[in-house]
Parts: structure tokens; sequence; C-alpha cells
């Protein structure tokens, strides 16, 4: 099975979804898939952070982490099997060349989806209840 492609820009501000359900948020279409990444789903977000969305429920993630993270960390990273964690990794995961995610709009990849919920918070959520939010102040893993 193969993902259809994300095309257009959208045309209107999207209504914010309501809390606990990132689903009810509407699916973004832009340029958000790479040539060499098959199978993964990648944005950018408002404030500059890149995120991505593997296959099957993950890696789901952002080369970012709060200001109130470890030490040392660089990323946030969820996988259906576990919680979701702060990493430090020395190469950028999710940083790939594509389009913003608009506020109020996500993307969704086989499962797992991210939705951009303000100016500043990202909202990730994979297979078994497990994801994260993530402002450049404060994280919440679960």
């Amino acid at each position: 099975m193969v993902p259809a492609p994300l095309l257009a820009s959208p045309a209107a501000q999207a209504q914010p979804g309501p809390d606990g359900d990132i689903r009810a948020y509407p699916v973004a279409v832009g340029d958000y898939r790479t040539a060499e990444d098959f199978g993964f789903v990648f944005f950018t977000t408002p404030d500059g952070r890149s995120c991505g969305i593997g296959p099957n429920g993950g890696p789901v993630g952002c080369d970012a982490a709060p200001a109130d993270a470890p030490a040392g960390s660089n990323q946030t990273v969820v996988n259906s099997f576990a919680p979701a964690e702060y990493r430090h990794a020395d190469d950028a995961r999710f940083t790939r060349d594509v389009d913003v995610l608009p506020v109020g709009y996500r993307l969704e990849n086989w499962g797992a989806s991210c939705a951009v919920v303000d100016a500043v918070t990202v909202w990730c959520e994979t297979y078994n209840h497990h994801g994260f939010t993530l402002t450049p102040y404060h994280g919440e893993l679960w």
C-alpha cells in the first residue's frame, strides 16, 4: 500500500480540535515527504522546529527538546512500544526541507499523528496511547 501524496497548502485557517482528540484536527496538505525517506512524513513547526512521523507507529519525534528536559537532550521521540522520551543525538533525525505544518492542522502517517496546536505547541501521538506535547519551554511525555 502506497500512501497518497500531500500536494497543496490549506486554503483557510482550521478550527482547533477538541481537547483529548488529535484526530479532530483536519489533515494538512502540502510538501511533507521526501524521495529519500519512503514511508515517512516530515514537517516544520511555525517556530522552526523539525519533526517527523515514521510508518506503522514510529518513530515519531522532533529534533528539539524543551528547556525543562534533561541537560543535553536535543530530541523528543516516541514509538508505539514505549512511552515518549528525551534523547541526545549527534545527527538530526527528523530535519528535512519540507513545508510548515500550519497551526490547527495535523499530519497522519499509518496510525501516528502530529498536530500544531498553536504557534509554539506540537502534539504527537502513536499507537498504545504513547505521545508527547512539546513547546520550547515545557514538554509532557506519556
